[in-house]
C-alpha cells in the first residue's frame, strides 16, 4: 500500500494514546503485512475448513523474520510451521536495524517519547468535535495536558482547531503535521500531539 509505513506509525501512535492496556502482535515493529499462506501449508483449521472464503489466521501468524539472508530468515534451521514469505524477509530485523529511518526505530523511539508522557500513559480523556476523518482528544494527567489529532484518512486533511485547547506543538515522536495558530494541516494518516496550555 501506498502509505503502509505511515499508517502503521498511525496505529502505534493511535493505540497508545488511548486509555487502557497496549498489546503489540509481534511483526508490527516491522510492519509485516498479512501473508498469503498456500493452502497446502495452512495449519489454522478454520482456514482450512472454510477456505477460500475465510483464509484464517495463519496469515498473520508466520515466524519472526530476524536475518534476510538466512533460510527461514533466520527464525530457525528446522522447517517452521509457516513460511516466511519474501516480503518478511525483506522486513526482516537486521534490515530495519541498519536503516536509520526503519519503522524499527521509530516503534522503539516512539514508545519511549510515549512513556515519558504520563498524560498519555494514565491520564484522563475528553474528546472533542472534529472533521470528518478527524479525531481529537485530550489525555490529561495531573499539571500535564496533551492534545492529540489523528488523520484517520489516506488524504490530508486542514483543520481550524476551533473547540479544541490552544496548545503548543510537542517535538520528538516523528510523526508530521503542521500547525499555524491553532490551524493544523495533518497528511495522510498525520498525527500531531500539543501541551494543551
Amino acid at each position: 500500500p501506498q502509505h503502509q509505513d505511515a499508517f502503521a506509525k498511525f496505529l502505534l501512535a493511535l493505540l497508545t494514546s488511548q486509555r487502557g492496556s497496549v498489546c503489540l502482535y509481534q511483526g508490527e515493529e516491522l510492519g509485516l503485512p498479512e501473508a498469503d499462506i498456500p493452502f497446502e501449508k495452512l495449519q489454522d483449521p478454520y482456514g482450512i475448513r472454510f477456505w477460500p472464503e475465510f483464509k484464517g489466521r495463519d496469515g498473520c501468524r508466520t515466524p519472526m523474520p530476524w536475518e534476510k539472508a538466512k533460510p527461514h530468515a533466520g527464525f530457525t534451521a528446522g522447517e517452521p510451521w509457516l513460511p516466511v514469505p519474501a516480503e518478511h524477509s525483506d522486513r526482516a530485523v537486521d534490515v530495519q536495524e541498519n536503516a536509520k529511518d526503519s519503522l524499527l526505530h521509530h516503534y522503539r523511539a516512539f514508545l519511549a517519547w510515549r512513556n515519558s508522557h504520563k498524560a498519555l500513559r494514565s491520564g484522563a480523556v475528553r474528546f472533542f468535535d472534529a472533521p470528518d476523518g478527524v479525531l481529537a482528544f485530550t489525555r490529561t494527567q495531573g499539571e500535564e495536558t496533551i492534545l492529540c489529532i489523528f488523520n484517520l484518512v489516506p488524504e490530508q486533511v486542514r483543520c481550524d482547531g476551533k473547540g479544541w485547547p490552544e496548545s503548543d506543538a510537542l517535538e520528538g515522536h516523528g510523526l508530521a503535521s503542521a500547525k499555524d495558530g491553532n490551524a493544523l494541516t495533518l497528511p495522510p494518516y498525520g498525527v500531531y500531539f500539543g501541551k494543551a496550555a
